[in-house]
């Protein structure tokens, strides 16, 4: 059984030789660029490090290292992964804090701020996103909507045009025919030549991306003090991701297997929203854009990324279309992976949840995360519908030796002959 087999027959929940492993398919199951030095160097992989995403200082996987880890997914990163920077070339750099070489992109040029972090900024002026003095991640600091009071400030708001070739990170969600060309020479490559499912980073996101547009404050409120924007905006936005993502299937969508997108709607304690607003704003929008990639291609799986306190909703999230759900943050309050999995198991694949990057992997001992990573396997395993990843992205600090000893885990227990023995 290859990998791309062994990840189909988990989606369609159905038990396969082993779990399906993901080390590194999107922007919440992927390695920090600084780890992933350190874990070439232990696995004795030469390549250079493939910095794709800035925001995060995320590393694109390796095809060997995913082999050697026992990776069964890929990404197929945008054009624009992450605050503007596009990634179509790359030139030699280096990571922050003395984390190593690394391929970065030609169009990454931060400017240094007063206060000792860096800036980037987009071809308007705009600053719109800061790294702190000592710091290796960027926060998203403009908001095109932040005064807007009427349907023709969004309108003005989100009428950015973007240039041949640059898809956008401003205004409306679009595709060039430029990235429809890119996109398309990539996933055939991947799919042809190696046997990897590949999971497109196609990202459509309602709640999480007003958040950027109008600011966190200002977008909850909205919802209270003028619901009819927030609905005239969730509409606009709705139109233009179902247009997107047409376009992106008609670029993609023979060969990948998977869209993912992040929608985060929970905190540590519980949801952001109440699960009244979520039904009444977002759930129905989610749908549509759901339904539209499925008419399109009836056999994609589509992933979402939300994590955080969520169980209210985990039902609506399967009602609006979703296959997939990333990850079950178990930190966080009410999200009992017993309780869901017997719950929703069998309408949903869990993708992550493996092990705790929060807790267990950033302080626990590697026994811990054999442990931790064991439970897991015992309670989602069975029955299929189940991804073996950690809980959100790989940190900085984690030491190889503690994800070779995560992964491992997954290739000696992730099989039916013991998960079925406990």
């Amino acid at each position: 059984m290859n990998s791309r087999e062994r990840v189909l027959m988990a989606l369609n929940h159905e038990e396969t030789d082993r779990v399906p492993i993901d080390l590194g398919s999107s922007r919440s199951t992927g390695i920090n660029a600084i780890a992933y030095n350190k874990l070439k160097k232990y696995l004795g992989v030469n390549s250079k490090t493939v910095l794709f995403d800035v925001k995060q200082l995320l590393a694109e996987m390796d095809f060997e290292v995913a082999k050697k880890i026992g990776s069964d997914v890929v990404i197929l990163p945008r054009l624009v992964p992450s605050v503007g920077v596009r990634i179509d070339e790359y030139t030699d750099g280096e990571l922050p804090e003395n984390g190593g070489p690394c391929l970065q992109s030609k169009y990454y040029h931060p400017k240094p701020l007063d206060n000792g972090g860096m800036g980037i900024y987009d071809k308007h002026g705009h600053l719109i996103a800061v790294r702190p003095k000592g710091g290796i991640f960027y926060d998203e600091v403009y908001h095109p909507l932040e005064n807007a009071e009427t349907e023709e400030d969004v309108d003005r708001g989100l009428s950015i045009e973007g240039e041949d070739g640059d898809s956008q990170y401003l205004g409306l969600p679009q595709i060039s025919d430029y990235e429809m060309h890119y996109l398309h020479d990539r996933a055939k490559y991947i799919y042809e030549n190696t046997d990897f499912a590949i999971s497109g980073f196609t990202s459509f996101s309602l709640f999480e991306r007003g958040f950027k547009d109008f600011g966190y404050e200002n977008y909850l409120m909205l919802f209270y003090e003028d619901p009819d924007l927030a609905e005239y905006y969730l509409d606009k936005m709705t139109d233009a991701y179902i247009t997107y993502m047409e376009r992106y299937l008609d670029a993609v969508g023979d060969y990948i297997q998977i869209v993912q997108n992040n929608d985060d709607l929970g905190s540590q304690k519980s949801m952001l929203i109440s699960p009244e607003i979520y039904r009444e704003f977002i759930k129905p929008r989610h749908a549509k854009i759901n339904a539209a990639i499925k008419k399109k291609c009836p056999n994609m799986h589509i992933s979402l990324h939300c994590d955080g306190s969520i169980y209210p909703i985990i039902g609506d999230i399967i009602e609006s279309g979703f296959d997939i759900l990333n990850p079950i943050q178990r930190d966080c309050d009410n999200m009992d992976p017993v309780q869901i999995k017997k719950e929703f198991g069998d309408r949903l694949t869990i993708w992550g949840s493996a092990c705790s990057t929060q807790s267990t992997m950033t302080h626990g001992s590697i026994e811990d995360i054999v442990n931790e990573a064991k439970e897991m396997i015992r309670i989602f395993a069975p029955g299929g519908g189940f991804v073996f990843s950690q809980i959100h992205n790989i940190l900085a600090d984690i030491p190889p030796e503690k994800i070779v000893a995560l992964f491992d885990t997954a290739k000696k227990y992730g099989v039916p002959e013991w998960f079925h023995a406990q």
